[in-house]
Order: structure tokens, then C-alpha cells, then sequence
């Protein structure tokens, strides 16, 4: 049958949006190396946001994101069974509207994370006892395996994406992407409903400087050491569950370093503490709980509390979030996110002029292809830095998202 250019051009496009990646199997190069053992991965995300009103001043600002990993499958490589080794760099560029124009504390961009190229995770993986046992050493981000749930990536805001705000904020050897330090995690999974995880990295507070682009490898006793530990339990998520699946997660830290006080940093603290629960559960499946079993469209609501005691060196003791994320809201839009939160953060009160601050985020993520997402977004942020005398902010933009 003769096909005329235009509908071969057509239908080239349409293969081209429906593949799982925006450059795809590279003429059946990138199937090639993972059938070897070696599996490419590649994403950039950008942040485009601005204030037309509220914060300290007017603006807009660009942040963006680019990942770049490598897996390597020991086992295909070289017959090391449950083995793999994992390398990731970044590209960060742009702005921080939060830092630059609002003033607030409450990030506004979960992309931005400085102006620098950096290398992030570099860790050796094994998984024992038929995967219940998964060990990992390295260079690694606390963030990917603590504090953290799949439904955070729905927002752009840093307010939970990917882990509540005040963890990072009172803890700067909390890493996050694209940031990793050394260290040592075990995941155990007994059963498919419990989840434990312990911690121990390197506390080295400097390690997300942009200068030293994630490759100051030399481990300083004097930086302290940084404990992670979490228990998990999981409902209705096998394959044979019956009802609606949800989740509930507890965890804390305690981190050696010296902290300086909030308020005078001639006064420091040996040591700090504190704890993290995590929920969430499913409360509407379209077509009724368990006729389309693993399914997620629907309305999933959740909640994240943290709690870190001493007010001396918390600038957020106490913080609270929670929102609702629908999948397949608009019908024919089965892959589509709507999102809604509110995230809160209470000042220490060694911080007079301080109190509190609330953000309200709404958005509706587009994905328009399976490697391109469009996020719009709208943010609120109340009593910015948890000053009175500050103008709120009404932030607008979105996220744009790409698999290569």
C-alpha cells in the first residue's frame, strides 16, 4: 500500500509522542546495553514562576534541572547475582523566586538547586534473601529513601516534593536531590505490608555547596554522623487486596554535629533530634473500590507531620501538611494529576519577630505524552518567613517535565 508523505509524516509523529522517551531506543542502541547489563536515564525539569504581587519584592524566575544516570546491572555484567552499581550527575541553573523576590522560607521551586554541575548518587546495591534485603553504600541522597511518598511529586512547591519542608530546613545534612554524601541504608521488607529502613551518613553540613560540585569526597570526623531510621506499613497494595490502598510511615534522626542556636550563633547545641509521620489512603476509585484493581485514578488524600523539639536550633519545630491528589480527574485524561495542598511551618519561638507560615498550592499536571509533562501552578504564600509586616504572595507558573 503507497503511503503519501503527510500521513507517513503523521504517523512518524505519533510514534514519536507515544514512545516512552523523547529520544527514544536510539536506533536500538539503548535496548542493546540494557539487554547488557547498562540502563540510561535521562530527565530535565524546569520551573517557571512569578510574584506579580506580595513578598519583598516583584519578579520571576527560572530554575532548572537536568539528571543524568547510569545503572549498571552487575548481574548481566559480570555474574555478581542482585549486584548493581548506580552513578547520577546534575545540571543546575537559575533562580530561586523564594530567595530572590518573596522572602520566604517555604520553597516555591522544588526544581531549583543552585547554579553548578554536580555529581550526585554514586552507590553499590545489593539485594539478598529474594529482594527482601536491599543494602546500598556510597554516595547517597537521604531524601530518595526516607520521608518520602510517590504522590509528593504531584506539587511543585518544595513544601513536601519530594520530602516535608522543615526536615531540610533543620537538618542540612538531610540530603536531597541533587545533592549525596556518604553513607550506608538497609531497606528490609518481611511481607508486602512492612517496610523498615535504617540510615547512617556522613553529617558534613557543606556538602551542597555549588563550589564543590558534589565531588569533595574526604570524610571529616569532626562533621558528626547522621542516624536515619523509619517503619512503614502498607494496606490493599498487592495484586489479590480487596479495598482501597493507603499507607502510614514513622520515622526519626539524630544527627552528632555541633548546631548553632537559632538566635545567636555563639551558642551551640551537641547534637540534634527529631520525627516524621507520614499518611495516606485512598478514599475513591472510579468504578468502585476493587473493579479495576491496580488502578490509581481517583482521590487519594494525605497528611505529613514533623516534630523536632528543641526550639533552640529548629528554626521550624513544628510543621503540617496535607492535600488531595486526583488521577484522571477530566474524563479521557486518565494520566493527568490535580493537586491541592496547604503546607505549614511554626517558627521556634526563640524567633520574636516570627510566627508562622502557610502556603496554599494548587495545580493540574498535564501529561501529554508519556516522557512530557505541563504543570500549571498557583501558589499562596501567608505571613511570608512568618512575617507580619511582609505582603502575602501570589505565585503563578508552572513546571514543565522531560524523559530523554
Amino acid at each position: 500500500m503507497l503511503v503519501m508523505p503527510a500521513a507517513r509524516a503523521e504517523m512518524d509523529v505519533g510514534a514519536w509522542l507515544s514512545q516512552d522517551t523523547a529520544t527514544g531506543d536510539w536506533g536500538g542502541l539503548r535496548s542493546q546495553a540494557a539487554a547488557a547489563g547498562l540502563t540510561v536515564e535521562g530527565n530535565y525539569q524546569t520551573d517557571l514562576l512569578a510574584n506579580p504581587i506580595g513578598g519583598e519584592q516583584q519578579g520571576f524566575a527560572y530554575g532548572g534541572l537536568m539528571e543524568i544516570s547510569l545503572d549498571f546491572d552487575l548481574e548481566k555484567i559480570a555474574g555478581l547475582e542482585g549486584t548493581s552499581f548506580v552513578i547520577a550527575g546534575y545540571w543546575a541553573s537559575g533562580d530561586d523566586l523564594s530567595d530572590t523576590k518573596i522572602g520566604n522560607l517555604i520553597d516555591v521551586s522544588q526544581v531549583f538547586d543552585g547554579r553548578t554541575v554536580r555529581l550526585g548518587q554514586m552507590y553499590l546495591e545489593q539485594k539478598l534473601f529474594d529482594e527482601t534485603l536491599d543494602v546500598a553504600v556510597g554516595r547517597l541522597t537521604t531524601g530518595d529513601d526516607f520521608a518520602t511518598s510517590d504522590l509528593y511529586e504531584s506539587y511543585v512547591s518544595s513544601g513536601v516534593n519530594g520530602n516535608p519542608f522543615a526536615i531540610s530546613e533543620n537538618l542540612p545534612s538531610f540530603t536531597e536531590d541533587s545533592v549525596a554524601q556518604w553513607g550506608v541504608r538497609a531497606i528490609v521488607q518481611p511481607t508486602e505490608q512492612i517496610r523498615l529502613a535504617a540510615g547512617v551518613y556522613n553529617a558534613d553540613p557543606d556538602v551542597a555547596e555549588d563550589g564543590k560540585h558534589g565531588v569533595d569526597f574526604v570524610l571529616n570526623p569532626d562533621d558528626g554522623v547522621l542516624v536515619m531510621a523509619e517503619a512503614g506499613y502498607q494496606w490493599n497494595e498487592a495484586e489479590d487486596d480487596t479495598g482501597l490502598p493507603g499507607s502510614a510511615t514513622f520515622g526519626g534522626y539524630y544527627d552528632s554535629s555541633d548546631f548553632d542556636s537559632v538566635d545567636d550563633s555563639d551558642e551551640q547545641r551537641d547534637g540534634n533530634y527529631g520525627f516524621y509521620l507520614l499518611l495516606d489512603q485512598m478514599v475513591y476509585r472510579e468504578g468502585g473500590p476493587d473493579s479495576a484493581k491496580g488502578s490509581d485514578q481517583g482521590l487519594t488524600p494525605w497528611a505529613a507531620f514533623t516534630l523536632a523539639p528543641v526550639e533552640r536550633v529548629n528554626t521550624i519545630p513544628f510543621s503540617a501538611s496535607g492535600g488531595l491528589v486526583y488521577q484522571g480527574l477530566i474524563p479521557g485524561r486518565d494520566d493527568d494529576l490535580t493537586a491541592l495542598a496547604v503546607y505549614y511551618g511554626k517558627f521556634s519561638d526563640r524567633l520574636q519577630d516570627q510566627s508562622a507560615e502557610t502556603v496554599v498550592e494548587a495545580n493540574h499536571r498535564l501529561q501529554l505524552t508519556p516522557w512530557l509533562y505541563v504543570t500549571p501552578d498557583f501558589q499562596y504564600v501567608i505571613r511570608p518567613n512568618g512575617q507580619r509586616d511582609m505582603d502575602d504572595a501570589a505565585v503563578f507558573g508552572g513546571e514543565i517535565s522531560i524523559d530523554f
